[in-house]
């Protein structure tokens, strides 16, 4: 597996360990993490200042993004990062929405945006699944 770098935007400190233990398991080493999407937009924002201090690691291939954050939420994190993305130079980095939310709408909201690439409800993820889902981008 060639190095992947993920950053995995949630508040719950819980499925964010949860996460990062699978993607450990499934051979990713470089792994950011932010509390909320305005965090993430900002740590995105920061592309050069972050290519510098991680150098080979930034920015993310994957965004893994919760739903139902404080601050900016997941789709207001995709309105925003759809206005950037091109500007910042991360056309190739997609999104697969991490939520607890099962709602159809919500999925059909999440893919009106061509960079989100999966949606995956918080507890039905398997470290074998999490594989399967990362090979296209390894």
């Amino acid at each position: 597996m060639k190095e992947l770098s993920v950053l995995i935007v949630d508040d719950s400190e819980i499925d964010r360990y949860i996460l990062t233990r699978q993607l450990r398991e499934s051979g990713v080493k470089n792994i950011f993490e932010q509390d909320d999407g305005s965090s993430a937009i900002k740590q995105l924002e920061e592309f050069e200042a972050n290519s510098d201090l991680y150098e080979g690691k930034f920015p993310p291939v994957i965004i893994f993004l919760d739903i139902n954050m404080p601050n900016l939420g997941g789709f207001g994190f995709l309105k925003k990062f759809a206005e950037v993305r091109k500007e910042l130079g991360l056309e190739s980095c997609v999104i697969m929405m991490y939520s607890s939310s099962e709602r159809q709408e919500d999925k059909e909201n999440a893919y009106q945006f061509d960079f989100v690439k999966d949606y995956i409800v918080k507890g039905e993820l398997t470290s074998e699944d999490l594989k399967r889902k990362l090979t296209p981008f390894c």
